[in-house]
């Protein structure tokens, strides 16, 4: 991170509180190696009192070698006392405010950390119930899926069991021939609109084989409803065979529709 960056960085923290304008100085003179210009009115007084010991000017030497014994050890003294006691002063702030900055550092570093666990926490919860509401989508399809294709097959048996039981009504004189040729037709638009709600049906990944098979079947079954009656109305034999080749065709594609699907 540039000095740019940081120094950037500490004056967002300085406008949102989280550090006092002592700290902010503090942290931008050690970024740009550079003091303050700002000195208070203490460090002035230290500075002369210590100027006053270690590098006393002329008129100080003067007024100081003009007094008697006595008021000497007095000055002297009080220097002394004046100049220690201000040392661990600054000693004592330049420590406060080391440690207001490590502290203010260490609070940062662990905001940083749980912003960051709260983070991760909150994606990987996401991800599980994006997950989850995946699988359970995919469980719901297959289950409508598997039901609708369930009754479709039971109504397209019930079409084939009227076939059979007509077709021998028929035979057997038990009923006219316009009345099972009526009875074909009604054949014929019930398994083709059976066909069309399975083709609606959407299976899952696992079942599309399986659909596949179904959708067959149903076509085929509608295919030789229709071959039955056009060759009843023709007296063609062709169709009639077409027609028990279509009934086979799609007894095979339910057999494979049972050893094709997955459960749910």
């Amino acid at each position: 991170m540039s000095k740019f960056d940081e120094l950037k960085k500490l004056d967002e923290l300085l406008k949102e509180g989280a550090i006092t304008q002592k700290e902010f100085d503090q942290q931008k003179e050690k970024l740009l190696g550079t003091k303050s210009s700002s000195v208070k009115l203490k460090d002035i007084s230290s500075m002369k009192l210590k100027d006053l010991i270690l590098k006393p000017s002329k008129w100080f030497l003067n007024w100081f070698l003009g007094l008697d014994k006595k008021s000497k050890i007095i000055v002297v003294i009080l220097l002394l006392i004046i100049t220690i006691q201000t040392f661990p002063e600054e000693s004592s702030t330049d420590i406060v405010a080391e440690q207001e900055t490590t502290t203010t550092t260490q609070l940062q570093e662990t905001t940083t950390t749980t912003q960051l666990q709260e983070t991760t926490t909150t994606t990987q919860l996401q991800e599980t119930t994006t997950t989850t509401q995946l699988q359970e989508t995919i469980n719901t399809q297959c289950i409508d899926w598997d039901k609708a294709t369930k009754s479709n097959n039971l109504k397209m048996a019930q079409l084939l069991e009227t076939y059979v039981d007509q077709t021998e009504n028929y035979i057997n004189n038990e009923i006219s021939f316009e009345k099972y040729l009526s009875i074909l037709d009604e054949l014929i638009n019930e398994s083709g609109e059976l066909l069309d709600l399975q083709r609606e049906t959407i299976p899952n990944k696992e079942n599309e084989v399986a659909d596949g098979w179904v959708q067959g079947a149903f076509a085929a079954y509608n295919q030789g409803f229709y071959s039955y009656k056009t060759g009843q109305e023709e007296n063609d034999v062709f169709w009639i065979n077409e027609g028990n080749d279509n009934l086979d065709f799609g007894t095979f594609s339910i057999t494979e529709y049972y050893n094709t699907i997955e459960d749910c």
